[in-house]
């Protein structure tokens, strides 16, 4: 038996403007608005076994701890729990929390989480480069010493190994 919608039964354009003010959780003040206490929440709530068995399947599975906390902290959000910027905020140490939670429970785990302190020593590394470029080309001759630290310093650098980048996989990939 097929069941027919009509053209009627659907809500018309503009409806979901002229509902009630405040009628969902979002649209209200959070529950939650100290890193503290939204941290501690994630952190109770993940420190359940069934729950980190069932996290750690999904690494086994292939899926990266990226997509897992921002599932969280997206339905976080839309329950009224905390607001959109105190999400983003708490979702590195959500991060790190499964991640060490998992290597505790010997479950290895892709990791596609930027690391900042790597990217902040590149681009200090890159500040470096640049301001011992403009003074090796000042008006300074070159019997200085300093000028000749600089310049072994700019040449011995190591460069860094490029790792490629896995491309996506499934149904929806682009490539």
């Amino acid at each position: 038996m097929e069941i027919e919608i009509s053209p009627f039964d659907q809500p018309i354009p503009g409806q979901s403007l002229t509902g009630e003010p405040k009628n969902n959780p979002w649209e209200n003040p959070a529950e939650m608005s100290d890193l503290g206490e939204i941290t501690a929440y994630y952190v109770k709530r993940l420190a359940n076994d069934e729950i980190m068995d069932d996290i750690g399947a999904l690494m086994q599975a292939g899926i990266s701890i990226q997509p897992v906390v921002q599932s969280l902290i997206t339905s976080g959000n839309i329950r009224g729990i905390h607001s959109v910027d105190s999400g983003m905020l708490v979702a590195p140490i959500i991060h790190q929390f499964i991640k060490k939670a998992l290597e505790a429970m010997g479950i290895e785990s892709k990791d596609n989480m930027i690391d900042y302190e790597k990217e902040a020593d590149q681009k200090e590394l890159d500040r470096f480069k640049v301001l011992a470029g403009q003074m090796l080309n000042g008006n300074v001759d070159m019997e200085d010493p300093g000028k000749e630290l600089l310049s072994e310093l700019i040449e011995d650098q190591p460069e860094e190994e490029e790792t490629p980048e896995e491309k996506p996989k499934g149904l929806m990939a682009k490539g």
